[in-house]
């Protein structure tokens, strides 16, 4: 089984095609949309997949703006998926239980006084990261994937509590270890010029940034 794992479209119609024809070229069978989708014409391509996706920040601040069926179908998303050892959110599998929808995020962002106090951002922020370890080794999750940054990075905590960020553009999922892989953008990426998502191999456990 392979999963094709895309955030951050905003709205860019054109790259999202050419990710998902690539995704589809490379074989994947599920998608999964970590949020930041942007507008009507981004959600009507993804909808073609059918993926499951979670919210992002965009979504916080602009869901209002999307025309219906699509401003529905947000409200309806998770902010965080956890299946079979894995979450998929927008940036830190981290979440405060008093956030259930977006108006609460929305209040909690304006009383915390920063998107960061909910979307931290993993490639940047030491102690998110290992918060978000700590979090996945309580629940007994090895595996989580997150968008937000913009930036195609992956770490692993090592069963000595060593943590790493890890080169290159494969990454080969090993037993009791953790692993935080940040997806890239599809429609902004940070990082580079290009377009960007991720493909997950269950079979053969590994991941690849592909871009």
């Amino acid at each position: 089984m392979r999963v094709a794992i895309l955030s951050d479209v905003h709205g860019n119609a054109a790259a999202l095609e050419r990710v998902l024809a690539d995704a589809r070229a490379r074989g994947a069978e599920h998608f999964y949309n970590l949020g930041d989708t942007g507008n009507g014409q981004t959600h009507a391509l993804l909808a073609a997949v059918k993926p499951k996706s979670v919210i992002g920040n965009w979504e916080v601040s602009s869901w209002q703006t999307l025309p219906s069926p699509w401003r529905e179908e947000v409200r309806t998303w998770p902010f965080i998926r956890q299946e079979e050892g894995t979450f998929f959110c927008h940036a830190s599998p981290v979440w405060p239980d008093e956030v259930q929808t977006l108006e609460d995020a929305a209040r909690y962002v304006q009383t915390h006084g920063s998107w960061f106090a909910l979307f931290p951002a993993l490639d940047k922020d030491e102690e998110a990261r290992w918060e978000a370890f700590a979090h996945m080794a309580q629940v007994g999750a090895w595996v989580t994937f997150h968008g937000h940054t913009h930036v195609q990075a992956a770490w692993v905590l090592t069963p000595d509590n060593h943590m790493r960020r890890l080169s290159g553009d494969v990454v080969t999922l090993q037993p009791q270890h953790l692993y935080i892989i940040g997806v890239g953008s599809v429609g902004r990426p940070l990082d580079g010029p290009g377009t960007c998502y991720a493909l997950w191999d269950r079979e053969e456990q590994t991941v690849r940034l592909i871009r």
